[in-house]
């Protein structure tokens, strides 16, 4: 339980950290600016405040509904998300992944819970490629779908669940094994 702590502080203090400190520089740099775009508007920094989700979704919602979803329902989901990091034991590619997952929303719930909005900045699309571009996002945005991308690759690979499945608490938990555990660990130490 204490390695997923330290692994889940390690991840999200630098990714919240990152995330706060270049909305600041987006904020001080681009607010009020034209956009600053680069290898013919492939990356595009441009200042955005977005007051919903991802793509502005939920943006049109009253203030006041806006506000319980986005900032207490988001805040209970991660507190819930935290606990899960810390006390479920579970391969370290997930715990890195879920952390990132944390470490994004919890980047973006700060902007929320302070000004009522998150700072976006980033942009990539393609030329020529309509449906090929992002919504304008940031560091936490990115965060959170590398660790999005993360638990989908390990979901994917060949014996996941059966190696989630083969963990037992002696090796994975705070909780010493239990008699049956374990008798059958020393039975399959010294079989018959």
């Amino acid at each position: 339980m204490r390695d997923r702590f330290l692994w889940m502080l390690l991840i999200c203090l630098p990714f919240v950290g990152a995330d706060q400190f270049t909305k600041m520089q987006a904020t001080a740099h681009l607010m009020g600016k034209p956009a600053i775009s680069f290898w013919d508007d492939t990356v595009r920094l441009q200042y955005a405040l977005n007051p919903g989700a991802w793509g502005s979704l939920g943006s049109q919602l009253p203030d006041p509904i806006r506000k319980l979803v986005f900032t207490v329902g988001v805040g209970l989901i991660l507190a819930v998300l935290m606990g899960y990091i810390i006390k479920t034991a579970q391969p370290l590619i997930v715990t890195i992944a879920l952390s990132l997952v944390l470490a994004g929303g919890l980047g973006n719930l700060i902007d929320r819970a302070l000004y009522g909005h998150v700072v976006d900045f980033m942009y990539i699309g393609f030329k020529g490629i309509s449906w090929m571009h992002t919504n304008i996002f940031n560091v936490a945005d990115v965060a959170i779908m590398i660790g999005g991308g993360l638990l989908l690759f390990h979901a994917f690979q060949p014996g996941a669940k059966e190696k989630a499945k083969e963990k037992t608490p002696e090796k994975d938990s705070d909780q010493p094994p239990s008699p049956e555990q374990s008798s059958k660990k020393a039975d399959e130490a010294h079989p018959a």
